[in-house]
């Protein structure tokens, strides 16, 4: 996805110079001789120091699009501008500089940002600004610039945005994904712990296509594949066909952590399996139906069917239809459940049901997912279950205009290394600790990207 941006202005002092405030004498009201005046900005000049960090970010940018026009725009004199050239600035980058000194006119004033964007050639909505003055992004936001507020504290964080404006996400994605192949694992939030899970592994596999970036275990407890060294294609059918015990999955890949030492296989893990295996590994696992079937037998007294396939955890998942329906008409999911820390989770896998189910009955009795996810739009949530909001706007077909802001969010969220941020969107029952994983945002996310370009 190529950028829109063509331009970006940086502001000198405080953003791309930085300068030592306590090397300067005060000028206080009793003081404001011309002889003290000039003595504290030729202070202040001499403390300036280039902002390495932003530099190297801009010049990163530059290289990455050498059709990036890069431009200066500062309130300094023609004499001051001189002696800042003089610094250890990449000058060559830029393409020009506009100083209040050389054209008469300082920012905020409008006539200055006109006269800025009359000579880039640019239109407004194509140019970004950095500066470190809030009175002077309003004004350049108020004729169409994109703004951005950088100080000491925030350089990271702009330089993240700013990656993010200028450069194509989905080279920095799959790079992330294949530099943590096999390594996507679950964190748990408020635990100095990863988690390694079949669930997330399954899903991402499906939302990529790439088996050797993730990692399970089959039923039988035998491994993936594509994690077997020496293990080719050659030998793959005769792996698959090893791999049937009970045709039951578990969430855990290694033994439980915060929960009960044995823990149940579950529907959840299960059905996110045989819908995400490719149709070359199902010819040689349990058959479909004879799993259907024990997962409807698996029922409470309520008829719903159950999380766990065992007697002595009797929780139950809305994967029943009627009751799917009514959580959607009644809007029962919009605090999560037992097992899924925000309603995204639902209403991501609800969507994927409308998506499966044709044109039958059942389709036009999930047609509520719509109005569901209309009014989650825009509402606060966290990485992860903004990816699944996005996703599951897209998979029942909403106009994307009404999704755009939740879309430039999570685009803004991707990170220096190309992944974005863990989220959650699963916790575990008992404690309430909440479970997200950096891989699967990400994933989620270039699935996101590619049906966008």
């Amino acid at each position: 996805m190529a950028s829109k941006f063509k331009a970006l202005i940086f502001d000198l002092g405080g953003v791309l110079l930085d300068w030592d405030p306590q090397s300067v004498t005060a000028v206080t009201s009793t003081q404001l001789q011309t002889s003290i005046i000039k003595e504290s900005l030729d202070q202040a000049q001499k403390s300036l120091t280039v902002n390495v960090r932003l530099a190297r970010i801009a010049q990163e940018l530059k290289k990455s699009d050498l059709n990036l026009q890069l431009y200066v725009m500062s309130n300094i004199s023609r004499e001051h501008f001189e002696i800042v050239q003089t610094l250890d600035l990449p000058w060559s980058m830029f393409s020009s500089a506009f100083t209040s000194g050389n054209v008469g006119m300082r920012k905020p004033d409008l006539c200055f940002f006109k006269h800025a964007i009359d000579k880039i050639g640019f239109h407004p909505s194509q140019v970004v600004m950095v500066d470190d003055q809030a009175e002077n992004l309003c004004a350049a936001q108020s004729l169409g610039i994109h703004g951005l507020l950088v100080d000491e504290t925030s350089v990271d964080i702009v330089g993240q945005k700013l990656r993010n404006l200028f450069q194509s996400s989905i080279p920095r994605v799959e790079a992330y994904m294949k530099a943590n192949a096999r390594n996507h694992n679950c964190v748990v939030e408020g635990h100095s712990i990863t988690l390694k899970d079949n669930f997330a592994q399954l899903l991402i596999w499906e939302l990529t296509g790439d088996a050797n970036i993730i990692y399970f275990k089959w039923p039988s407890g035998k491994l993936h594949p594509a994690q077997n060294s020496g293990n080719g294609n050659g030998n793959m059918e005769a792996s698959v066909k090893a791999n049937v015990k009970n045709g039951l999955w578990n969430y855990f890949y290694e033994d439980p952590v915060l929960t009960t030492q044995e823990f149940p296989a579950d529907a959840d893990t299960t059905s996110t399996a045989y819908l995400s295996l490719p149709q070359s590994y199902l010819s040689g696992v349990a058959d479909v139906h004879l799993i259907l079937d024990k997962m409807a037998f698996n029922m409470s007294p309520d008829g719903i069917m159950q999380t766990y396939f065992c007697d002595d955890r009797p929780r139950t998942a809305p994967e029943t239809a009627d009751w799917v329906v009514q959580c959607l008409k009644n809007r029962a999911c919009l605090y999560g459940n037992r097992v899924y820390s925000t309603p995204e989770t639902f209403l991501y896998f609800t969507a994927r049901l409308y998506l499966e189910c044709g044109e039958g009955t059942l389709k036009k009795r999930l047609e509520t997912i719509k109005e569901a996810l209309l009014k989650r739009i825009n509402a606060p949530t966290n990485p992860l279950a903004l990816a699944l909001r996005i996703s599951a706007c897209k998979l029942v077909g909403l106009d994307p205009l009404v999704y755009q802001q939740d879309l430039e969010k999570l685009m803004s969220l991707q990170e220096e290394d190309g992944g974005f941020p863990a989220g959650h969107f699963c916790c575990f029952g008992r404690t309430g600790a909440r479970i997200g994983n950096r891989g699967l945002t990400t994933a989620l996310a270039i699935k996101i990207i590619r049906r966008d370009s």
